[in-house]
């Protein structure tokens, strides 16, 4: 007689011993707060051990707990090639997000957001369009805009082809340059780079970084393509919370 075997596996194919692993990996107060942290924002070390007020040995020895249990990803950044930024995985990211939800004040009250990247080219003009796109579902009326650090002279043509298979129309796009902080003005960059160059008192209070790659390193459709779904998943986490909470 065969007897069937409870799955040891969750309907994503995780299995029961990883899930046990990241739950534990989270049932710590400092892992919690680097988690919370790193949100919405991807963050380089120098960055949270500012904002935890940690030393490096501390910070190390949690950041290596949450990337063995499968909770934070570290990527090279692209632009100085010499720090790396902490980024929640995707899977996480999505369970955790429906704390945030409840939290009251997880979202700013912002009138308008702003997708900065280098060229405005394909990352941000992907997100401001995705954003403007979902926003009577997921950003109550919040309207969004893109701009570069160093305006392209057009619109990836890469980008535009990619954008319209998925629905979404870049070809009357114009790259722009990033205006002044305004306040109620909340900014997402999209890039190493363009985060990096901009000024460091400006990465307080309202503006974040997704470390995104650069599709144009590679000029594939399937690098836009990854780039295009990426965004489209963030924006989908933060609309939603953004709408919970306004």
């Amino acid at each position: 007689m065969n007897i069937e075997q409870p799955s040891l596996r969750d309907a994503s194919g995780v299995s029961l011993g990883h899930r046990v692993s990241r739950h534990a990996a989270l049932a710590d107060p400092m892992r919690l707060r680097i988690t919370d942290l790193v949100m919405d924002s991807d963050l380089s070390s120098s960055e949270l051990r500012e904002a935890l007020g940690v030393s490096s040995n501390l910070l190390a020895h949690h950041l290596g707990v949450l990337e063995r249990a499968g909770v934070v990803d570290r990527l090279r950044s692209e632009g100085d090639r010499r720090r790396s930024y902490v980024r929640l995985r995707p899977e996480v990211h999505r369970m955790l997000s429906w704390e945030r939800v409840r939290s009251a004040g997880d979202s700013p009250d912002s009138r308008e957001v702003v997708f900065i990247c280098t060229g405005n080219s394909a990352r941000s003009p992907f997100a401001a369009a995705l954003w403007n796109r979902d926003r009577q579902q997921g950003s109550k009326g919040v309207r969004a805009s893109s701009a570069g650090t160093h305006p392209a002279p057009q619109v990836s043509e890469k980008a535009v082809e990619v954008a319209q298979s998925f629905g979404v129309d870049l070809s009357a796009h114009t790259p722009s340059p990033v205006a002044a902080d305004q306040p109620g003005v909340e900014t997402i960059v999209l890039c190493d780079r363009a985060y990096e160059e901009l000024p460091p008192v400006s990465r307080t209070g309202g503006r974040r970084h997704w470390a995104v790659p650069n599709p144009g390193r590679s000029q594939s459709q399937d690098a836009y393509e990854r780039v295009f779904c990426e965004i489209a998943e963030r924006i989908e986490l933060i609309a939603h919370r953004t709408a919970s909470t306004h």
